[in-house]
């Protein structure tokens, strides 16, 4: 099976929880898929501090060190990839809700989903 750059990055940044020493894990990405991995990454670590302010202003209710580990790490990539602004914002908030759910749970790709989909519509910063 062949997986999309956004799989990769996840995983990654799941098995490393430091952003900054995150490296991509080995896979069978295209050449053009590997440069999207890598500026997500290389984005999410240039942006963290912004990422997480988001996250905790978007989070209602949530204290985000209570956030499942796979949410809380789609929600990174996700408004990282937000930031980026390279796709569509719909899309964006499709593929981490399903990527959420295909590693998580169903609540918690709900979750993911309107917490990116609020950020998508609400948000000055990205």
């Amino acid at each position: 099976m062949r997986y999309d750059f956004r799989h990769y990055c996840l995983i990654s940044l799941f098995s490393n929880d430091d952003i900054n020493t995150c490296e991509l894990v080995e896979n069978n990405l295209s050449d053009n898929q590997a440069i999207r991995a890598e500026q997500l990454l290389k984005n999410t670590r240039e942006n963290i501090d912004i990422i997480i302010k988001i996250l905790q202003e978007n989070s209602h209710n949530w204290n985000v060190d209570r956030i499942g580990r796979t949410e809380k790490t789609s929600l990174i990539l996700g408004i990282s990839e937000l930031i980026l602004n390279l796709t569509p914002f719909k899309v964006i908030i499709s593929e981490w809700t399903k990527l959420t759910d295909k590693h998580g749970s169903s609540d918690g790709a709900k979750f993911v989903n309107a917490i990116l989909d609020n950020i998508s519509k609400n948000n000055d910063s990205i």
